[in-house]
């Protein structure tokens, strides 16, 4: 019976990996010589990002310091998306990074790489590798 326990629960575990999708390691640095970066979570997609990162992402980021942290989606083998958000006073930077596969219908590998800034903020988000093996990507986002 432990055998029939046992099998069960791996088979679940294996299941639920194979779902995953393409893990995504973001490092946001903070380039600001006096302020410190804020990670704030106000919406669904970026607490759905909060649950799926490892290890979480750093509830500040001292000036001129980094963080950096893994996201991988559980709902598909085929898209991974992330989204945060940090602050430093009035200035907010959005940040989101995307990965879906169509090739399966005849499409193509979608991967990008978005900021949306406010009240004077100065962001920039980028890819800055892609594992072509396992779709596995790396982003940089950058506040100031």
């Amino acid at each position: 019976m432990k055998l029939l326990e046992f099998l069960v629960i791996a088979s679940t575990f294996l299941a639920a990996a194979a779902q995953a999708g393409p893990s995504v390691t973001i490092t946001f640095k903070n380039l600001n010589t006096t302020e410190t970066a804020n990670y704030t979570v106000e919406n669904v997609n970026q607490s759905s990002t909060e649950r799926d990162a490892s290890p979480k992402p750093a509830k500040t980021v001292r000036p001129l310091f980094n963080d950096s942290y893994t996201v991988t989606s559980r709902l598909s083998p085929d898209a991974t998306t992330a989204t945060v958000q940090y602050v430093m006073g009035r200035k907010r930077c959005a940040f989101g990074t995307v990965y879906v596969n169509t090739t399966s219908t005849g499409g193509t590998l979608v991967r990008n790489a978005t900021v949306t800034p406010s009240n004077g903020a100065i962001c920039t988000a980028r890819i800055t590798s892609i594992n072509a093996m396992t779709n596995a990507w790396t982003a940089e986002f950058t506040m100031k």
